[in-house]
């Protein structure tokens, strides 16, 4: 193998014109310590996938952020409105079931560029205030392109040199992305803009968003669609098959998937449910709860830069159990006092806790998985867990619905307890090290094509 490129040597993920991968070898051991200077080639595309994260944070906060507003604007309650998040739930997992294949027949580019097409028409018809049946089909686009674009930048960002740190980065992003939607929201509604104002502003950023990936990744080659490669997918059709329906079959996909489906489900109930629990369950003011969710998603940030850098020095598995029951303990004080700076205060710390788990899952994944593995399993793990922030937002608002608003802590608290059943399931990356490796190196395996 080439090694003029110490990045290059360890994923294959960013290749340049003379270099080349090999996938038929059994293990690839990185030899050479990552440094700073291994992530020049990648400073484009990581800028462009950083303004993914900040768009799917936008995104996902949207619908929470105008709940109240939604409710006057169609004269519907709790139950109908949560409607919309399991539309955007169908094209979360619709994304998530297809990306590996869309993966392999447009590229890894030609995927992100389908995704952020897809969200672009969907805000742009959203912010003309369709009737809510038409909204909730536009909603399954919505959910189709954020969902691509999701699983496409942590594909990327899980393959390039100091991936833990760069995940960290990106979905500290996602949470500055989520910070803004509240924040815009309580600007627009003291101005008298209408919640279709939000999706105006979402409109022009994912038109941004279009043209950095096109800037980004201009005269870069993303993915495996090298000549080589290419012609040992006609030679060998059923290859791709086998190594998708061994990614599929994988423990790290499978429960990876599940944690990470119930994970962002939580996540998203908090900042979605949020500003509805405490401004009608702690009847707090509707700009300053606006601020205290754009805290929570601020927390989330912060969280998933500091204790980021904690899980990858003291290892993902024990941290992250941490950090869950911690985040147990906060819900129960939010669900039983009643005390509206308490529960604010406990809203932001509960961001701040959440905050490193997707990332630190997603490096997990990336150092047990086979490298050719990836973009299947890793894009099917984040496709989940963003239909995941649709479907538990949408069971919350229905509990929400029959037993009032002051239910959601307790909606949470259950979810939280299942992520924690599931993460002592998910495999740890210690049996995965190369045996022969003196320096405890990352051992990067393929599956052998023989």
């Amino acid at each position: 193998m080439d090694n003029r490129d110490a990045a290059d040597e360890r994923t294959g993920f960013l290749q340049n014109n003379d270099h080349d991968v090999e996938d038929n070898v059994t293990s690839i051991t990185t030899n050479k310590q990552e440094s700073w200077s291994d992530l020049k080639p990648y400073i484009r595309p990581l800028i462009a996938t950083n303004f993914i994260s900040i768009c799917c944070g936008i995104n996902d906060a949207a619908i929470g952020a105008i709940i109240p507003r939604l409710k006057d604007y169609y004269g519907i309650p709790n139950e109908t409105v949560s409607l919309l998040f399991l539309c955007n739930s169908f094209g979360y997992f619709l994304s998530s079931m297809v990306y590996g294949y869309l993966a392999h027949k447009l590229g890894q580019l030609g995927t992100l560029y389908f995704g952020a097409i897809n969200l672009l028409i969907a805000y742009s018809l959203i912010a003309n205030g369709f009737p809510f049946g038409v909204m909730g089909a536009l909603m399954v686009l919505q959910g189709t392109g954020v969902a691509l674009l999701d699983a496409g930048m942590n594909v990327y960002c899980s393959s390039v040199p100091k991936a833990t740190l760069m995940l960290n980065i990106l979905h500290a992003m996602y949470g500055v992305g989520a910070m803004l939607s509240p924040l815009i929201n309580a600007v627009l509604t003291k101005m008298g803009v209408s919640w279709q104002g939000l999706y105006v502003f979402m409109a022009l950023f994912s038109l941004v968003n279009l043209l950095l990936i096109t800037a980004g990744f201009r005269n870069i080659k993303v993915g495996h669609n090298d000549e080589e490669e290419e012609e040992q997918h006609l030679q060998n059709p059923d290859r791709h098959k086998e190594i998708m329906r061994a990614a599929m079959r994988h423990p790290m996909t499978i429960f990876g998937a599940l944690y990470i489906l119930v994970y962002v489900g939580t996540e998203v109930t908090v900042g979605g449910w949020g500003l509805t629990f405490l401004q009608q369950g702690r009847h707090g003011d509707f700009v300053a709860m606006s601020n205290v969710i754009a805290g929570y998603w601020g927390a989330l940030a912060v969280g998933r830069i500091i204790l980021g850098y904690l899980c990858e020095r003291y290892g993902e598995k024990q941290m992250i159990t941490l950090c869950t029951l911690l985040t147990v303990i906060v819900l129960a004080i939010l669900w039983i006092v009643a005390d509206v700076v308490i529960d604010s205060i406990a809203i932001i710390s509960i961001g701040f806790l959440l905050g490193p788990m997707f990332p630190s899952t997603i490096s997990l994944a990336s150092k047990i998985l086979p490298r050719n593995m990836h973009a299947t399993s890793i894009g099917f793990m984040a496709g989940t867990g963003a239909g995941g922030a649709a479907l538990f937002p949408f069971i919350t608002g229905q509990v929400a619905g029959k037993f009032g608003i002051l239910s959601m802590p307790g909606v949470c608290l259950v979810m939280a307890v299942t992520m924690q059943i599931l993460w002592m399931i998910v495999p740890s990356d210690k049996d995965k090290r190369a045996p022969t490796s003196v320096n405890n190196q990352r051992d990067y395996q393929a599956i052998d094509s023989n």
